[in-house]
């Protein structure tokens, strides 16, 4: 594809005109939803020849196939693209003169297996798969901390109701992130949980608890082993061993 015509470009440039059409002074949100990385795993030529020798470490229980590191390469290429147009939309805000007064938030709806454990794309209660990445910044926010607890993406709507001074309604399940954003407090959960389909998992940050995960988890290491007849289908982590 040329890049005029790659999709994520094509959001990018939206993005970005909807950003400029916004009046001065006024105050405003946007939500931009990149498609990518995504299948179909296709880029553009000139993201291919940026990527086309990097390395990435093998699939864990992989199928140590080519394929499998083109799949990654492809993959990497879409999220330094997505990183440019942030750049890209960062820099209009600044123009504006509003960065230091706008909360960024950058984060994903869920992981990719990538061929880890023989397996791809996302639904499966693995780490790859469940956890995803989010970033806030801006003003209030205590810069420069990395979070290892537990954190949810449930909790965002709440967060920036906070910020904007708008109320939370009383029946929602969301809780801000605010307090720990300012280094002033705890964040509002100790667990964090997880399910679909017929899985359900509970992390706390450390460890991380699996019911119903068998077929979830697939063919690598702790999917092939069935649960006993007559006792829970669960399967226990330890993210730091």
């Amino acid at each position: 594809l040329p890049d005029e015509a790659y999709g994520d470009n094509w959001i990018g440039r939206n993005a970005l005109e909807l950003i400029r059409a916004v009046p001065k002074g006024e105050p405003w949100f946007i939500q931009i939803n990149f498609n990518g990385p995504h299948n179909p795993m296709d880029i553009t030529k000139s993201m291919y020849e940026r990527w086309k020798d990097a390395k990435f470490p093998p699939a864990v229980e992989g199928d140590g196939t080519d394929d499998t590191a083109k799949k990654r390469r492809n993959y990497g290429a879409m999220i330094y693209n997505i990183d440019q147009w942030l750049g890209t939309l960062l820099d209009e805000v600044a123009k504006r003169g509003e960065l230091d007064n706008t909360i960024v938030v950058y984060c994903s709806d869920h992981g990719d297996m990538l061929g880890d454990h023989q397996q791809w794309a996302k639904t499966r209660p693995r780490h790859p798969s469940a956890a995803v990445p989010l970033v806030i910044a801006g003003p209030g926010v205590s810069g420069g901390r990395t979070c290892t607890e537990a954190a949810e993406t449930l909790d965002l709507t709440a967060t920036l109701l906070d910020f904007a001074g708008a109320a939370r309604p009383a029946d929602m399940d969301s809780l801000s992130l605010r307090p720990y954003l300012s280094g002033a407090g705890k964040l509002p959960r100790q667990i964090a949980r997880s399910s679909l389909g017929g899985w359900t998992l509970v992390f706390d940050g450390r460890y991380k608890l699996i019911s119903g995960g068998a077929s979830a988890l697939g063919s690598g290491k702790g999917g092939k082993k069935k649960a006993a007849e007559g006792k829970a289908d669960l399967a226990l982590f330890d993210l730091k061993t």
